[in-house]
């Protein structure tokens, strides 16, 4: 049983050590959002169809790579970006249809985003970093992550945060089905990307990831619109007025309520069947870490011991205690 126990903890030792190679990295890049503040339709999709081109906003993130054999590799990340998301970009001549009942709608958010993922990186050709020979390999990513947000809306000239509002009744007794959302939420991120071996340290490379979420209140935005009277029987007059005009923006583009019956307490605000999703695209370096395991490390350690007499005396003489030592 010693001797098993010796023998698979050298293996996992092995597996942990030999043949990898470190690599850590930056990125610039862009975010967008997907969901009910998208553009296209008043319901809302979670596919790149209803990318708002206006909307992708900064991102950054730093990384830390090891890369197991020519064609695995697993990576931890950490990302930050922004989204946003505005129904006035929805224009339309035509009465009632989705652009219009999104403009009419009127709302809008923004949030700050920092996102923590851990992704397995499958490659489509061998590559390794630091190997000028197999200098180039797409590859096919995904994983697990979490995300946190805030999302916000301008008010009287100030962003406020919508969450602790509860802006389609949560909290409220009267709807018990609707939960105060947490900020912190996990997701699934799914891409592609490519690197570039441009010398025996760095690797250049771009990816674009979609990721799909379980939540559909990135946005703040979900299912229906309650009524001024629940909002100020809850808080009070004075935030339940303001929760309600935060809730419900029809009236900023129509006071004179001409289409009032469209965002009527009870009707659509958003829709709780499709989940929100975000996207992140980022051009990214990264810089090989010195190893002893690794190719580039190994060649290096061999030219010293070669031109090393010492050196090559001191490693031999290690050999043959390891080969004559009784385990």
């Amino acid at each position: 049983m010693k001797r098993m126990t010796i023998v698979l903890s050298a293996m996992f030792l092995s597996v942990l050590t030999f043949g990898q190679t470190f690599e850590i990295g930056a990125g610039l890049g862009v975010s967008n959002f997907l969901g009910d503040l998208g553009k296209k339709q008043s319901k809302g999709r979670s596919y790149i169809g209803d990318v708002e081109a206006s909307l992708f906003r900064p991102a950054t993130t730093l990384y830390f790579r090891n890369t197991f054999n020519p064609f695995f590799a697993v990576k931890g990340a950490m990302t930050y970006g922004m989204w946003a998301g505005d129904d006035r970009l929805a224009k339309t001549e035509r009465l009632h249809d989705d652009a219009w009942f999104r403009n009419y709608r009127n709302l809008h958010f923004r949030s700050h985003v920092v996102e923590f993922s851990a992704t397995a990186e499958v490659n489509f050709m061998r590559y390794m970093p630091g190997n000028t020979k197999n200098w180039i390999a797409p590859y096919l990513f995904t994983g697990i992550a979490m995300v946190w947000f805030n999302p916000k809306a301008e008010y009287n000239g100030q962003w406020v945060p919508l969450r602790p509002l509860g802006t389609e009744g949560q909290g409220m007794p009267q709807y018990p089905d609707r939960k105060k959302y947490s900020l912190l939420q996990p997701s699934i991120p799914i891409g592609l990307g490519v690197k570039m071996v441009v010398s025996r340290l760095v690797t250049v490379g771009f990816e674009i990831g979609h990721r799909f979420t379980f939540t559909d209140y990135l946005d703040d935005v979900s299912t229906n619109y309650v009524s001024k009277q629940e909002f100020i029987d809850f808080y009070g007059s004075e935030k339940g007025t303001k929760v309600y005009e935060l809730s419900r923006r029809s009236h900023e583009i129509d006071p004179e309520e001409s289409y009032g019956s469209v965002t009527k307490p009870g009707e659509v605000r958003g829709n709780p069947g499709s989940k929100d999703s975000y996207l992140f695209s980022t051009f990214t370096i990264a810089y090989k870490l010195p190893n002893k395991f690794s190719e580039f490390s190994y060649s290096h350690k061999r030219n010293i011991v070669k031109h090393n007499p010492a050196k090559r005396k001191k490693i031999n003489k290690y050999k043959r205690f390891i080969k004559n030592r009784t385990w």
